[in-house]
């Protein structure tokens, strides 16, 4: 539910009236600050004290917050959240949270206290994105109430009191400054100020996943600064914080400054601070202070509201103070872990993790770009990687979170901004364009894939018309349209598959998605229209870039694999020319990454879904740049944003091979929304001894996958009676297998027919395993299981291959 800002005060005066008739209604809860937007001053500790003459069963403390908070009962931090609440579009919608404080309370005099951190509220540092001049920019500020045992104590007002932290100076992209001295002291206390208005229109509950800080790293090596400064290596790129333990006398101070890679004289290379230093902010980019109270036996410390993206942080000590430990903290948002990964080949092993932990340092609490340099929820960068998202955990949450900022964002031409949060003076020009826009088809299409869930579809329909009318408005004379950065960052030196057909084929795609959601919510008329203008823009694409004989354009790897990616672009009849097109170029640059982002993800796709999986998987495994596995050399652990690693060291753009290898390797294909129904089509890989994938669905888990056992080949696919599966591509047949759910699958007789279910002891769960024989395996695509047990041999797919789109299953 989405609440206006006065619908949130009334609903909160309704709290008091509702909870307890006989005592006397209190005044609606107010914004309230710590008086001051400045960055010179200290985050704000917002203070109410008070007395309970029994401790609660229940107690929440409910709260929106414009900014960053922790709040504290008593002395106690209450939940484990960190950098909370997640950002919305500020200027349009904030969040509020709810805090359980029952067990943190006690009879007598309590207090409890809000710390506010600036975050994205109060972005002050000069950047590119000019977000210290968005229209939302303002100190912290809260409005809430406790209620205890269903009736309200207190809200927000005046009577708050305000005091200035030990942190003496926050920003998202700057850092922390904290002064230990100015602990317990409540320095320059003072009323709290009651904010008059508040900028934004509607408050609406926490809806994504929260942030927290999980794995921590120690250092792998003590280098030198040509300064003579220590940097510690902690052997991973990570989004987060370092943690300290230090001790020395009073005023001494550790500064740490953090960075992910070297110069060539071993200093820190500084090519994050680009967009703001570069800019004239004077203050410093990734960069923390303690100064230490010097209590005995020393002191512990890590920043509260900041974060960043590094490897290395080099530390320069002041006064006098010995550093006893250091650390570096994984920050991220606290996803489940939805499916797992094993292969027996250690190099796409290794990139599964550096994907992993890619896509997680650029989810902290939002998706971005990179957790350094930016931290900017580019939509592109979100869109072509959240399919790996989904397969690997339950983002689903943060996803809506993310449209909803989308649909917050839209202007009322239809036009959608390329990062958000956005301001007013970047996102909808620079870096614009339908493959950054398509986060908007994409976030509702993937979530009623993977979950059956159309609700966000719904609520995005509107939205996805308005931008359909804006950009028809965008084409050429000849129906075709070319705005943005299209396929982003291809190898240097490489001509880049122009924009214009890039951006072609995916304004048909999004007519197409638009005709599926209009039929299925009922504007027939509106779904014949969208139907019949990707059918015009196919015809305008393929008179532009058709060169006939299987080429499109000038045979760049994105160009061909464009047509194939987006279902029923490619000419008519030409779809097995371009494959042969395809793969002869993808053979002839010794499967090279000769593509950029969009490319990355499109390629591999097509040459799995066309028989040569084997091409594909080479691609993602050959060392030589460029490539995916050249990255790992590096020892980052993350995937990068150029194939010459000379830019970003934590990207996710380039990261949809984890879904690949769900899809194709380990061969689980959802047919219908929410994996009602799958297709089990595994890909048996040249040199590759086992590929197993678990995955979780709305139904249950399902395991499939294959592995050599003795020079046999055996293939597993497990999972509940409520999920259908379909074996193979073309036999058509589909059967509910059943075997008993404990997962101890043993050896199968073979099937006495296909569609005919395996032989079994018990029922259940349906699971599947054969044993074929390895010797005369032409292909890696295994593309007819049935064929397989009837002691046939595949034939190459045919052209009019699989779809992932329901309708067309």
């Amino acid at each position: 539910m989405l609440y206006s800002t006065d619908k949130m005060i009334a609903i909160f005066a309704a709290f008091v009236c509702a909870a307890d008739m006989a005592v006397a209604a209190l005044p609606a809860p107010q914004w309230i600050s710590g008086d001051s937007a400045d960055p010179a001053k200290p985050a704000p500790m917002l203070l109410k004290e008070f007395a309970l003459d029994a401790k609660p069963k229940k107690a929440v403390f409910s709260v929106a917050v414009a900014g960053w908070c922790e709040v504290y009962v008593n002395g106690e931090k209450a939940g484990n959240d960190v950098l909370s609440p997640v950002t919305c579009q500020p200027d349009e919608r904030i969040s509020s949270l709810d805090f359980s404080v029952a067990d943190l309370l006690k009879c007598g005099t309590n207090t409890l206290e809000v710390l506010l951190g600036n975050g994205w509220q109060n972005t002050f540092t000069t950047d590119a994105w000019y977000f210290a001049s968005a229209p939302w920019v303002s100190c912290p500020k809260i409005c809430g109430e406790l209620n205890c045992d269903g009736r309200t104590l207190f809200v927000t007002d005046g009577a708050w009191r305000v005091y200035d932290s030990p942190i003496i100076f926050n920003g998202l992209r700057n850092g922390e400054w904290y002064d230990a001295r100015n602990e317990g002291a409540r320095g320059n206390l003072r009323r709290a100020k009651v904010e008059k208005y508040a900028p934004w229109g509607v408050v609406s509950p926490e809806d994504a996943v929260p942030c927290r800080a999980f794995e921590t790293f120690a250092h792998k090596r003590v280098l030198k600064s040509p300064q003579g400064l220590d940097i510690y290596d902690f052997g991973a790129n990570i989004a987060g914080w370092c943690e300290i333990e230090v001790e020395g006398k009073a005023g001494a101070k550790v500064v740490i400054d953090y960075d992910e890679s070297l110069a060539d004289d071993g200093s820190l290379l500084g090519h994050i601070k680009q967009h703001i230093t570069g800019r004239g902010d004077p203050r410093p980019v990734q960069h923390d202070e303690y100064t230490l109270a010097g209590r005995p036996g020393g002191e512990m410390w890590h920043p509260r509201f900041t974060y960043h993206g590094f490897r290395y942080a080099q530390v320069t000590l002041s006064g006098e103070v010995r550093l006893k430990s250091i650390r570096a903290r994984f920050v991220h948002s606290a996803f489940e872990r939805a499916g797992t990964l094993e292969t027996s080949d250690a190099t796409f092993a290794a990139l599964q993790s550096a994907t992993e932990r890619s896509y997680l340092s650029n989810f902290v609490g939002i998706p971005t770009d990179c957790p350094h340099r930016e931290k900017n929820g580019w939509t592109g960068d979100a869109q072509l990687a959240m399919e790996t998202g989904l397969w690997n955990y339950d983002a689903r949450a943060s996803y809506v979170h993310f449209l909803r900022m989308m649909l917050d964002a839209q202007r009322p031409n239809g036009a959608v901004p390329c990062i958000l949060p956005c301001s007013t003076k970047f996102g909808f020009f620079w870096g614009s364009g339908p493959a950054w826009d398509a986060i908007l088809f994409e976030i509702p299409w993937q979530l009623y894939r993977f979950y059956g869930d159309d609700k966000p579809a719904r609520a995005a329909y509107p939205a996805m018309k308005r931008y359909i009318a804006f950009i028809e408005g965008k084409a050429d004379g000849n129906g075709l349209y070319d705005y943005g950065l299209g396929d982003w960052c291809p190898p240097k030196g490489l001509k880049k598959t122009p924009t214009r057909l890039t951006d072609s084929a995916y304004v048909y795609a999004f007519n197409r998605r638009a005709a599926f959601w209009a039929e299925r919510f009922g504007e027939t008329e509106y779904a014949v229209e969208r139907a019949a203008a990707a059918e015009r823009i196919k015809a305008a694409f393929n008179a532009a870039f058709y060169k006939g004989d299987g080429l499109y354009d000038d045979g760049q790897l994105t160009a061909l694999a464009a047509p194939l990616y987006f279902k029923g672009l490619c000419a008519d009849g030409a779809e097995e020319k371009v494959v042969q097109r395809l793969v002869a170029a993808v053979r002839a640059n010794a499967h090279k990454a000769h593509f950029g982002i969009l490319g990355a993800k499109w390629a591999p796709r097509v040459l799995a879904e066309f028989g040569y999986a084997d091409d594909a998987y080479l691609m993602f495994v050959q060392p030589e740049m460029p490539g995916w596995a050249y990255w790992l050399q590096f020892g980052d652990g993350t995937l990068r944003e150029s194939w010459a690693s000379d830019s970003s060291h934590n990207h996710i753009m380039f990261g949809d091979l984890s879904a690949w290898a769900y899809e194709y390797a380990a061969g689980i294909v959802p047919l219908e929304p929410g994996f009602k129904k799958i297709a089990f089509r595994p890909h048996v890989l040249k040199g590759v001894d086992s590929f197993i994938a678990t995955h979780k669905t709305p139904f249950g888990d399902i395991k499939a996958g294959w592995r050599r056992v003795n020079g046999k080949v055996e293939f597993v696919c497990e999972g509940p009676k409520e999920i259908k599966v379909l074996r193979g591509s073309d036999a058509g047949e589909e059967a509910t297998v059943k075997v008993d759910f404990s997962h101890e699958t043993g050896l199968v007789k073979p099937m006495h027919g296909v569609g005919q279910p395996p032989m079994v002891d018990k029922l259940g769960s349906w699971s599947m395993m054969h044993y074929i024989k390895e010797a005369g395996i032409p292909y890696s695509r295994l593309h007819d299981v049935g064929g397989w047990l009837r002691g046939g041999r595949p034939k190459r797919r045919s052209p009019a291959r699989r779809t992932n789109e329901p309708n067309e299953s």
